[in-house]
């Protein structure tokens, strides 16, 4: 990518904290063990120019990163694939909840998540690499299951 400084060390995360799949998703991005760089679009605003550079490394027409079900007025949900680019830009900067599906970068490969194995997938990891802190735990909502604690070993019960 030319624009968005990208690094194979780094994980680049983008969502919109009106998006539950975002924000769930985030939960697993932050216990991964690479450097993180979250752009939550609702603060954070992209550039057209970012735009255009994620949907070229994705392969996909801008389009195809936006959920046209959120918007409200019919006429422009059936016509959303039918956008010129400049229109859909202009469309995203007013309205950053038409992300629904986070995206994440790194290096040079960008992928659009639609649920927690998507990430695992593109992160390409078993868990051995994510961070197991208790705070780690915490924000992910899942049971520390490296101990004993909670684990029956009686056969018989």
């Amino acid at each position: 990518m030319g624009i968005l400084a990208t690094s194979d060390k780094e994980l680049i995360y983008i969502y919109s904290d009106q998006s539950s799949l975002g924000k769930k998703i985030l939960a697993y991005v932050q216990s991964s063990d690479k450097a993180l760089r979250i752009i939550n679009i609702e603060k954070e605003k992209i550039s057209d120019t970012v735009w255009l550079e994620i949907a070229e490394t994705m392969n996909r027409p801008l389009a195809a990163l936006f959920s046209p079900e959120l918007i409200t007025n019919v006429e422009n949900k059936d016509t959303f694939n039918k956008y010129s680019t400049d229109d859909l830009l202009k469309l995203v900067q007013k309205n950053p909840s038409l992300l629904q599906k986070p995206i994440v970068i790194n290096g040079q490969k960008a992928v659009s998540i639609n649920d927690k194995f998507d990430f695992f997938e593109f992160y390409k990891k078993d868990g051995s690499n994510f961070n197991k802190s208790a705070e780690a735990i915490k924000n992910a909502e899942h049971k520390d299951t490296t101990g004993d604690d909670g684990i029956n070993n009686n056969i018989n019960s």
